[in-house]
C-alpha cells in the first residue's frame, strides 16, 4: 500500500525517509527517524513496534540488522510486515514479508534501500534506487527524486494520496532544534509528491532566510546578505515574513534605500508584518534602533 526509500548521505551526515500512499497520512505511521542513531520505514500492514522499539534499539547501540532481527523475532505476524532501517554508520537492512500484497518487494542501493507492495510493477523499487544514485543536490531533493521515479514506473497501483519526508543528521549536533533538518507531510492531495516537492523547495529557501536573519542580529550582516542573494525574492502578498527578515537584512547590511522601498511594498500588501518590524524596536531586538525609524513607511 505504499513505497519507500531510506537512506544516508556520508557526504552531508543526513540520512531520512521518503514515502509515498493512496492511503490517508501516510507520514503518520511509515517514517520514522531520530538524530543520531537511525532512520525507518514499516509499512504493509504497518506495526509502529518497528518504529518506536527500532529507534530505542538503534540508540541503545544495536545496528540495523540487529534491531531488525530482534523485533521481527517478537512480532506475531512478521509476513505481514515491511520493514527498513540505517543506522548513523550506514548500515542497512530490509525484510518484505511473504504475505505482503504484489507487487512487493525491495531493492538495496548505494546509501540507499527502496521498498514497496500493492505497486504497479517491480520496476517501482529499482528506479527509485536508480533515480536516487544518479541525482544529485541535498539528500532531501534525491530522496522526492526517487518518490518521481517511482510515480513513472506506475507507483501505487490504487492512485496518490499522500506522501512525507523526514531528514535528520546522522552524527548530533548538541542542539536538538538543528538536528532535524526536514519534516514535510502532505496528507490528503491529489498530487502528493508534486506538492511535497514544493515544500521541499520552500522549506530550504524559508529556512535560510530564518538562519541568515538570526546572522544579521548577531552581528553579520554583510554574510546574511550573502546567504539570501541566491534566493528568489518573496512574494509580499503570499510571504510577509520572509519579506520583513529580507528588508531588515538588508538594512542591517547598509542596504536602507531598498529595505525602505520594500518594506512600503511590505505595507501596501501584508500590514501586520510592518508592525512586527515596528515592536522589533520596542524588544530591543536590533542595536540601532533608529535604524528601524529610518526604513519604517
Amino acid at each position: 500500500m505504499t513505497y519507500s526509500i531510506i537512506a544516508r548521505d556520508a557526504e552531508s551526515g543526513e540520512m531520512g525517509v521518503a514515502c509515498q500512499s493512496q492511503a490517508f497520512a501516510v507520514g503518520s505511521s511509515v517514517p520514522w527517524a531520530l538524530p543520531g542513531h537511525g532512520a525507518i520505514a514499516t509499512q504493509s500492514m504497518g506495526e509502529p513496534m518497528y518504529g518506536e522499539l527500532g529507534l530505542d534499539a538503534l540508540r541503545a547501540g544495536l545496528t540495523a540488522s540487529e534491531a531488525l532481527t530482534a523485533l521481527r523475532s517478537v512480532d506475531p505476524h512478521p509476513e505481514r510486515r515491511q520493514v527498513a532501517m540505517v543506522d548513523s554508520y550506514g548500515n542497512f537492512d530490509v525484510y518484505t514479508g511473504a504475505a505482503c500484497v504484489a507487487e512487493a518487494g525491495h531493492h538495496h542501493g548505494a546509501g540507499c534501500v527502496a521498498l514497496a507492495n500493492m505497486v504497479a510493477s517491480a520496476d517501482v523499487w529499482v528506479d527509485m534506487v536508480a533515480a536516487f544514485q544518479r541525482s544529485a543536490g541535498t539528500l532531501a531533493g534525491r530522496l522526492v527524486a526517487a518518490l518521481h521515479a517511482a510515480e513513472a514506473a506506475g507507483g501505487d497501483f490504487r492512485g496518490q494520496r499522500s506522501a512525507s519526508l523526514l531528514v535528520v543528521r546522522a552524527v548530533r549536533t548538541g542542539r536538538p532544534w538543528r538536528d532535524q533538518i526536514v519534516d514535510l507531510r502532505v496528507d490528503d492531495h491529489p498530487a502528493p509528491v508534486a506538492e511535497l516537492d514544493r515544500l521541499v523547495a520552500h522549506s530550504d529557501g524559508y529556512h535560510r532566510m530564518v538562519q541568515a536573519f538570526e546572522r544579521a542580529l548577531d552581528g553579520a550582516a554583510q554574510e546574511a546578505r550573502a546567504l539570501i542573494a541566491a534566493l528568489d525574492r518573496p512574494d509580499p502578498a503570499r510571504d510577509g515574513d520572509l519579506c520583513m527578515w529580507r528588508a531588515l537584512i538588508l538594512a542591517l547590511a547598509g542596504d536602507e534605500d531598498r529595505a525602505r522601498r520594500e518594506l512600503r511594498e511590505l505595507a501596501q500588501a501584508s500590514p501586520r508584518f510592518v508592525e512586527v518590524v515596528a515592536a522589533f524596536k520596542a524588544a530591543g531586538l536590533v542595536d540601532d534602533p533608529a535604524l528601524l525609524d529610518r526604513i519604517l513607511p
